[in-house]
């Protein structure tokens, strides 16, 4: 990404799709083989909403995870009712909350 430029909505959703994609996501990687699956490349967000929900409470997540997900689906669902900058908000919120997720994956500090 250009440093110089805000990603556009269509570019948070597509992180979070990322972040879930069933081939490549980290986040179903977490719960591989017995946690939720992922979603296709393609998902909607109301897809994405339901999977972050499915994360949030699988047994298979780490719990210092379950919060952060939680989060970034309550903030992807505040996205579907919105509108404009406020619908850009709320994806944006959905994106930093996962890229906190992920940081702590990283970090190997579960």
């Amino acid at each position: 990404m250009n440093a110089d430029r805000r990603m556009t909505s269509e570019e948070l959703l597509q992180e979070l799709r990322a972040a879930l994609d069933a081939n490549t996501g980290w986040v179903p990687a977490l719960c591989a083989p017995g946690g939720p699956a992922g979603l296709p490349a393609d998902a909607g967000l109301s897809a994405v909403v339901g999977r972050l929900l499915e994360f949030a409470s699988a047994t298979e997540v780490p719990a210092p995870l379950a919060p952060i997900l939680q989060r970034a689906a309550e903030a992807a669902d505040m996205a579907l009712v919105s509108e404009g900058a406020a619908m850009y908000g709320h994806l944006g919120a959905a994106y930093a909350y996962l890229t906190q997720a992920r940081g702590l994956v990283d970090s190997d500090d579960l």
